[in-house]
């Protein structure tokens, strides 16, 4: 949808935002605190001011002192951004790249994610990389994205510290590094990145790039875990399942394995499917492996064969049964 454009107030409309500003009606000893902070803002913000075109947005985008209104907060965020605002460009950027306010169009967001990123956003940096790591909106380009990657994170950026630190682990757009990986990894993890903290502890774990450190591993994992990143719930459910890093608790690593696989995170359903099969931390139950392997064949081929193996060893009732239950957790998570 095409972005409309305010026009000034007029002297009266004006003259009228002031008389409720300077307590000149009733409404203006009614009006809450933060609807206060909105019309102040917003007298500011038609008089000229970026700064307040830009705060004026976000507050229409979160509905803070307004209803929220999302095209109108992307009307405001443009007024800022072409005033050559850098905060206001970011988010006008992220309103094209999600479709909020504004009609999907990732090649408008690459073009303000690169204005902002010009005047040294770190954010806008950042997301100016993932477009040309992923192709999005930009021909795809690695060396290109490690370059404003690289920018991102030395200003600190932690999220952009944990991409560089997957470019030089996988080599994409650098040679591979795992040594300098870990470095960018344990920046990112120390400033609360749970991708970061789960990537260092698989570095941890498998030693790459670092001396083995199971134990450290497992701090790791278990920080991005309390800050629900299914990948690290599951991570830590293994270390607890194999007795690495940590005393050996096969029902602490059902925890974890369930929690992981109610975010729909597939191999954590694949776990789940062995400890039922086996009894590890819950009574032994094929009906309720052969269902968790079912749900995990829909993502991972090796889980339609190892459902397949056990059906082989169940009876006909078991099957039934197993197909049934099968069913019923397929659509509890259709459901989300």
């Amino acid at each position: 949808m095409p972005i409309r454009r305010y026009h000034p107030l007029s002297s009266g409309a004006l003259a009228g935002v002031l008389a409720i500003l300077l307590g000149g009606s009733t409404e203006a000893k009614t009006v809450s605190g933060i609807h206060q902070e909105f019309l102040k803002t917003k007298l500011e913000a038609v008089k000229g001011s970026a700064e307040s075109q830009h705060r004026l947005g976000v507050l229409y985008e979160r509905g803070l002192g307004i209803a929220k209104d999302e095209t109108v907060a992307a009307e405001w965020f443009l007024r800022a951004a072409e005033a050559d605002y850098a905060p206001a460009q970011y988010a006008l950027a992220r309103c094209y790249r999600a479709g909020r306010g504004v009609a999907k169009d990732p090649e408008a967001a690459v073009k303000w994610f690169r204005k902002a990123a010009e005047h040294g956003d770190p954010d806008a940096q950042n997301s100016l990389g993932y477009s040309y790591q992923t192709g999005i909106g930009v021909d795809a380009d690695a060396a290109e994205a490690v370059r404003w990657f690289r920018l991102s994170a030395a200003a600190g950026n932690a999220a952009a510290q944990n991409n560089l630190g997957f470019c030089y682990k996988h080599g994409h757009g650098v040679p591979p590094d795992p040594a300098e990986a870990v470095t960018w990894y344990r920046q990112s993890a120390k400033a609360g990145n749970a991708q970061a903290q789960n990537s260092l502890g698989e570095c941890l774990q498998s030693g790459v790039g670092v001396a083995k450190n199971p134990v450290e591993a497992v701090s790791w994992y278990r920080a991005a875990a309390a800050s629900g990143l299914p990948e690290a719930q599951d991570n830590l459910g293994f270390c607890h399942f194999l007795g690495q890093g940590v005393e050996r608790d096969y029902a602490e690593a059902v925890r974890w394995f369930t929690l992981a696989a109610d975010q729909r995170f597939p191999r954590a359903w694949a776990n789940l499917a062995i400890c039922h099969a086996n009894g590890y931390g819950v009574p032994k139950d094929v009906v309720e492996s052969y269902a968790w392997w079912n749900l995990a064949s829909t993502e991972m081929e090796r889980a339609a064969r190892a459902r397949d193996d056990l059906e082989r060893l169940m009876s006909p009732a078991q099957i039934a049964a197993a197909q049934k239950r099968a069913k019923k957790l397929k659509n509890r998570f259709a459901a989300h």
